[in-house]
């Protein structure tokens, strides 16, 4: 296993979470800035108008442009989870063009005409969330919505919205255009999907693919797996979406190095064919905060570190074998076990492990 950090979707999730979103809004005329006084008053952000015009702007948060556009595009860029631009969508296009990175990480990128006619997802409609942000600007602006996606014209959930809206981790995003191609086409789609995960949150895209357990069907032009296991690669594009429904609870000893730690994890993913990128939380004792091998690797799993007191530990010590020694020195006589039990939200344990003065459950987290 190639235990390296993978890329995630969490930059993206604050529409669908109720997370605010961090917006900026961009305007270079005067007209643009009675607008931008419009969008900030119904969606919010910060407002940053051409340097000339700012005595025009009677606006809170609003900030001047004082560097040359596209390089006041580049400093701003990932500073923020969505960017509206009053602009002609060739001067967006033209500012943007040197940032745009990765779908999985770009801004979502709005542009409104100075009239206040259109607002235009021109950039990250799914992930990123601009097809709900230019929504959001037109019901403000009482305008009309531009969105180009073609999932969202067939009127069809996209699997990168589902995923987002789940939680499911992308595994091989190379090959989504691929898949959302077939979709798209309404060619044979293949989907598999693990026992333990809840059918009814994927019935959309049940009702447009094929569902297989075993054999990949010989007509499939693509393939979805929706598990947390490891799996053979089909001959045909595909994509995983993963539940982070794996849980690690840890225990320590003070100093325990990194690779030690690392080579546990590894053994007790392998013997369960758990792909890392579906552990969704590291569970520990809140004394381990500053613990270094724990810290790493919460780091390369990107995997949240969850801290719990030795009196929270305590209430669900009985379930499992305790230790005095533990006991005496963080006020609960074991660490691992009752961490993920809590963290996993009662679910269910695959495997403990004791070596090398660790101790390592594994969890797998309640998805219903």
């Amino acid at each position: 296993m190639n235990m390296t950090s993978h890329a995630s979707i969490t930059k993206h999730s604050a529409m669908n979470t109720g997370k605010k979103m961090k917006t900026a809004i961009i305007a270079i005329t005067k007209n643009g800035i009675n607008i931008a006084e419009k969008i900030r008053a119904g969606v919010g952000g910060d407002v940053y108008v051409n340097s000339r015009l700012l005595n025009e702007a009677d606006l809170k948060n609003c900030f001047p442009i004082k560097t040359p556009f596209k390089e006041f595009i580049r400093q701003i860029f990932s500073s923020y989870d969505g960017l509206i631009f009053i602009t002609a969508a060739g001067i967006a296009t033209r500012a943007i063009a040197p940032v745009i990175c990765d779908k999985r990480t770009d801004p979502a990128v709005v542009v409104v005409d100075e009239q206040g006619k259109f607002s235009i997802s021109l950039l990250s409609g799914h992930l990123g969330g601009a097809n709900e942000l230019a929504s959001k600007v037109a019901q403000v602006l009482k305008c009309m919505p531009v969105i180009t996606t073609a999932s969202d014209i067939q009127g069809f959930e996209s699997i990168d919205v589902l995923a987002k809206k789940l939680g499911l981790y992308i595994d091989n995003f190379s090959d989504l255009p691929k898949v959302s191609a077939c979709l798209v086409n309404g060619e044979k789609l293949a989907l598999s999907v693990e026992k333990d995960f809840p059918y009814e949150k994927l019935a959309h895209l049940i009702k447009r693919s094929e569902v297989f357990s075993n054999d990949l069907p010989k007509d499939a032009k693509a393939a979805v797996f929706v598990t947390d296991e490891e799996i053979l690669p089909p001959p045909v594009p595909y994509v995983i979406l993963r539940p982070q429904n794996t849980v690690l609870g840890i225990g320590t000893r003070k100093g325990v190095p990194y690779e030690t730690l690392l080579t546990q994890v590894k053994r007790a993913l392998r013997d369960f064919n758990l792909s890392e990128k579906s552990v969704g939380c590291i569970a520990s004792v809140d004394i381990k905060r500053e613990e270094k091998c724990i810290l790493q690797l919460s780091e390369c799993l990107n995997a949240p570190l969850k801290l719990y007191t030795g009196v929270q530990l305590a209430e669900y010590e009985n379930r499992f074998p305790c230790s005095s020694f533990v006991k005496k020195t963080v006020g609960t006589g074991c660490v691992a076990r009752p961490a993920a039990y809590m963290a996993s939200r009662g679910g269910e344990e695959l495997g403990y492990y004791t070596s090398k003065g660790i101790t390592l459950a594994v969890y797998k987290r309640r998805t219903s």
